[in-house]
């Protein structure tokens, strides 16, 4: 085996490094004054350098689809929120940089973004795109798998917002790749061949007609599939699933927080259309003045407890007071409006001051209560 074979047999990194020293430190630099020595070694060194390419592209290839594709995450690597709370701690105790926390990120993430990273400058960009196109879907779809993991072991808001933080790193650290991340893709359409074959079964071409009704000659001259032609773009993907994430954590916080005030404006909903308008809502097992006060109750020690949790898992997860504010105004405006319709209601059968006197917040309360929480 020659040195440059071995030299071949190196990882995506080690290729990256070598691709770059041939490109940009030979042939563009020390070469590039010397147009005799350029003219007699560019040959070899382009072929030398081709050669690198492709093993490395093959090489990347392989990687992507065994460490990040295939990657199935170890109980450590989605100890969530455990591993960020000594995250933070150790920031805290400078004993962690923060340029070094890229570690700390969940591994496919983190080595599809190195890859990228080693490959950006090495290849063609055409090349690098259709790459970046499949490492990002690879990426995508694991850290989804591991957010369902997360989900079922810490907490759906866990596994949602393990989710929205890498998603948000990922769209974050690909940004300055100048890619297109579009792939045609091409399939073939056998749906229309159900109808031949029901109409063959029906009796309605036969395989023994001299007619142009005979089945092998329908099979033949329109049975081929058809090929359907679209475009991935696997950014664009991104950007949807981390739009879906963070509506599922919006709904799913919303959800837990006023949860008795929703399950009580369905029910007023299906008192009305069966009762009409001949029996008041406080003559109700649901609508009764002690049923109220236990609505009211359960909400507000929501706000004061498992809400407070959620703010602080979020500034666990997310950093930025930008990101942060993005995902609590929705939810803050979900409570407010829900507070709106379940007070109305009430206010057509109790007086004001006894719902006050439950502890029912009012819009201008709830708005000053959550300002404080955004400081």
């Amino acid at each position: 085996m020659t040195y440059f074979t071995k030299i071949l047999q190196g990882n995506v990194h080690e290729l990256a490094k070598l691709a770059e020293i041939i490109k940009g430190e030979i042939l563009e630099g020390i070469l590039a004054d010397d147009e005799e020595t350029l003219l007699a070694l560019s040959p070899i060194l382009y072929h030398m350098l081709a050669d690198i390419q492709e093993r490395m592209i093959y090489r990347a290839q392989t990687f992507l689809r065994d460490e990040v594709g295939n990657y199935i995450p170890s109980s450590m690597d989605i100890d969530y929120p455990k591993k960020l709370m000594f995250c933070n701690n150790l920031t805290k105790k400078n004993s962690l940089n923060l340029s070094s926390q890229s570690a700390l990120w969940y591994p496919p993430l983190e080595k599809t973004l190195k890859c990228l990273s080693s490959l950006y400058r090495c290849i063609e960009s055409t090349t690098f795109s259709g790459l970046a196109q499949e490492a990002i879907s690879l990426c995508t779809d694991n850290i989804i798998l591991a957010s369902k993991i997360i989900s079922r072991t810490s907490g759906a808001s866990d596994g949602q917002l393990f989710l929205i933080k890498h998603l948000l790193i990922l769209r974050e650290q690909i940004a300055p790749f100048d890619a297109e991340y579009t792939i045609e893709v091409k399939e073939l359409d056998f749906s229309h061949m159900r109808g031949h074959m029901q109409r063959i079964f029906a009796g309605e071409l036969s395989l023994f007609a001299l007619s142009q009704d005979n089945a092998f000659f329908v099979l033949a001259s329109e049975g081929r599939p058809h090929v359907l032609e679209s475009t991935v773009n696997s950014k664009k993907e991104l950007e949807k699933k981390l739009k879906i994430g963070c509506e599922a954590f919006i709904m799913t916080v919303t959800k837990s927080t006023v949860e008795p005030m929703l399950r009580f404006i369905t029910k007023v909903t299906a008192f009305e259309f069966s009762e009409g308008d001949g029996k008041k809502l406080s003559t109700s097992a649901f609508g009764s003045e002690k049923r109220v006060a236990e609505v009211i109750c359960s909400v507000n020690s929501s706000l004061e407890t498992s809400f407070i949790d959620m703010m602080n898992s979020l500034k666990i997860y997310i950093r930025g007071t930008e990101t942060q504010a993005l995902l609590l105004k929705p939810i803050f405006s979900n409570i407010v409006e829900a507070h709106v319709q379940f007070f109305n209601i009430l206010l057509q059968v109790y007086p004001r001051e006894v719902l006050k006197g439950y502890g029912m917040l009012e819009v201008d309360e709830l708005n000053k209560l959550f300002q404080g929480m955004l400081l």
